[in-house]
């Protein structure tokens, strides 16, 4: 079997195997990370600390939600890049299941990052300002500046995401899928 089989398309084929490989190594890591963290709050010193820290005042909601859920995030980090990886071999193998999973988890892709889109302060905390006066001016530009880049970086990846669920759904590639 070549890496580039004939007769089909060799940027989807491409772009299958960088995902594998790039999602394969992100899934070994994500697992290495999850066993750390798994062993790190076995310790009784670590969980007690953790455990009675409190979130600071201003905590963007999807920190609060990572910092009240941290083994469960690493753990869904896992799940997420394994599935990642099986998916793109699916591609690669030109498998209809693998297809309709990548279609999905892209749609869904472009959902997230059409949110970050028209909400960056789910991520990034909001400015500070005290009756309508800037309590931190660095602090504020620093968080314009971020809320900027990610709603860029939302927008170029979104886009990304959405062309190729696209392309995967309803494109000419659909037809080599069996």
């Amino acid at each position: 079997m070549k890496l580039l089989p004939e007769g089909k398309s060799r940027a989807l084929s491409a772009c299958a195997l960088g995902a594998g490989a790039f999602s394969g190594a992100m899934g070994v890591k994500a697992v290495y990370d999850l066993f750390t963290m798994l062993g790190a709050f076995g310790m009784p010193t670590i969980y007690m600390s953790l455990a009675g820290a409190t979130v600071p005042y201003g905590m963007p909601p999807l920190a609060v939600l990572l910092t009240r859920h941290v083994r469960l995030v690493f753990f869904f980090l896992a799940v997420f890049w394994c599935s990642a990886a099986g998916l793109a071999a699916g591609v690669w193998l030109r498998r209809e299941w693998g297809r309709r999973g990548a279609v999905w988890t892209l749609y869904v892709l472009a959902g997230a990052a059409l949110l970050v889109l028209l909400y960056p302060w789910v991520m990034i905390p909001k400015p500070l300002y005290y009756a309508g006066v800037p309590i931190v001016p660095e602090f504020n530009s620093a968080v314009k500046a971020a809320a900027f880049a990610h709603r860029v970086m939302g927008f170029l990846g979104g886009g990304l995401c959405l062309w190729w669920a696209l392309a995967l759904d309803r494109g000419g590639l659909k037809g080599e899928f069996h």
